[in-house]
C-alpha cells in the first residue's frame, strides 16, 4: 500500500480520538508504529491484534493486565476504519467539487491538510478501492486467527453494527461500493441535519423570551457576592463620613485662627474652605 496516497492513516488517526474500544485500538496501533517506524501501519494493526490476544489470554488465566480490547473487536475495528476511509474520501470529493467563488479561498485545503495529500477528483474512487483491498487482507488475516468463530462478517465498504431489542447484533447500512457508501453517508448526514433543525426550531418556537431568569445553582454564590459587595460599599461610605468629620473639625479650628488674625468672621473663612472639605469627601 502506498501510504502517501491512502486514506487509511488519516482514518486511523481520526478513529484514535474516539472514546471507545476502537479509539483505544487505533491509538495502540499508532504507538506500535511510532516505536517501529519502518513497519507499515497495516502490519502494526496486525501486530496489535497479536499482542492483544496474548495479553487477553494472560489476563484471563494469570490475572495479568487487561488488554486494550477483546481480540474479536479488531474485526469490527477494521470495518470502522473502512467506514472512516469512505467518509474522508467523500469529504475530499465534496471539497474538490466546491465552486470557486473567486475569493482566493480553497475549500478543499482543510481536508487536504487532514489527509496529508491531494489527488484529482476522478482518482478518489480508485484510492478507496485500493484501501478496501488492503484492509480486506488485514481483516482476513485477523479472522484466520479466530478459528473459534463460526461466522465472521465480511468486510464491506460501509457497514454499521446495530443492536436489536432482543440483544443480538446485526450489520446495517451496508454498502458494497464507494458510490453506495457515499449515498448512505449522505442520507445519514441529511437526516442528522434535519433532526437538528427540527430540535432547534422546536426550541425557537416554544421558548418564552419574556420570562424572567430562573434560579440556577449559581444563585447562592451570586447572592454571596452581592452581599460582600454591599458590605464593602458600606465600609467605603463609613470611611468617607469619618474623614469628612475629621476634616470639618480641622477646618473649624483653622478658620478660628485665621479669623482672629485677619479680623474677619469665622463663618466667612469656613465658607471659603468648604469646597476643600467637599472635594476630599467626594
Amino acid at each position: 500500500m502506498n501510504t502517501s496516497t491512502s486514506y487509511v492513516l488519516p482514518a486511523v488517526q481520526a478513529v484514535s480520538s474516539y472514546k471507545n474500544q476502537y479509539g483505544l485500538i487505533a491509538a495502540y496501533a499508532l504507538r506500535i508504529q511510532a516505536e517501529n517506524p519502518k513497519w507499515e501501519l497495516l502490519n502494526c494493526i496486525a501486530v496489535a491484534h497479536d499482542r492483544t490476544t496474548v495479553t487477553a489470554t494472560n489476563h484471563k488465566f494469570n490475572d495479568g493486565e487487561a488488554p486494550v480490547a477483546q481480540p474479536i473487536a479488531f474485526l469490527d475495528f477494521v470495518q470502522v476504519i473502512m467506514n472512516k476511509v469512505c467518509g474522508l474520501a467523500r469529504q475530499d470529493m465534496r471539497g474538490k467539487r466546491t465552486e470557486d467563488f473567486g475569493n482566493g479561498i480553497d475549500f478543499s485545503q482543510e481536508i487536504t491538510d487532514q489527509i496529508g495529500f491531494s489527488v484529482d477528483h476522478d482518482k478518489i474512487g480508485e484510492l478507496v478501492d485500493e484501501d478496501f483491498f488492503t484492509l480486506n487482507n488485514v481483516h482476513c488475516y485477523i479472522g484466520q486467527g479466530m478459528d473459534y468463530l463460526d461466522n465472521i462478517d465480511a468486510l464491506r465498504y460501509h457497514a454499521e453494527s446495530v443492536k436489536l431489542e432482543d440483544g443480538t447484533w446485526i450489520k446495517d447500512n451496508i454498502a458494497d461500493s464507494f458510490d453506495d457508501a457515499v449515498t448512505i453517508i449522505n442520507d445519514k448526514a441529511a437526516a442528522y441535519a434535519e433532526s437538528q433543525a427540527e430540535i432547534r426550531q422546536g426550541e425557537s418556537s416554544t421558548i418564552d423570551f419574556s420570562a424572567k431568569l430562573k434560579d440556577t445553582k449559581d444563585a447562592p454564590r451570586t447572592t454571596k457576592r452581592l452581599a460582600e459587595a454591599s458590605d464593602a460599599f458600606e465600609t467605603v461610605v463609613t470611611t468617607r463620613k469619618s474623614k469628612k468629620a475629621k476634616i470639618e473639625k480641622q477646618v473649624d479650628q483653622m478658620a478660628g485662627k485665621v479669623a482672629r488674625k485677619a479680623n474677619v468672621s469665622k463663618a466667612e473663612v469656613k465658607a471659603k474652605l468648604g469646597a476643600l472639605v467637599d472635594n476630599v469627601a467626594s
